[in-house]
């Protein structure tokens, strides 16, 4: 399913599963065992990344740089 395909509804429902998630004792104790960081809030390197990797695929993106070291 595309991002862009989802409906305000679908949307608003994996926000409230996300929570619900975030909430549940044995997710944290989960996250806490792996060591997870929280400290991230912004999403926007990976908004960033996900948009170059849809272009990447699409074709948009022609280039590809090859380095000699």
């Amino acid at each position: 399913m595309n991002i862009k395909d989802i409906t305000i509804e679908q949307w608003e429902r994996l926000e409230q599963e996300r929570l619900q998630t975030q909430l549940d004792p044995k997710f944290q104790e989960w996250m806490k065992q792996l060591n997870v960081s929280r400290m991230c809030r912004s999403r926007d390197g990976i908004d960033r990344a996900n948009q170059i990797m849809e272009d990447w695929n699409h074709g948009k993106i022609k280039t590809v740089h090859t380095f000699n070291f």
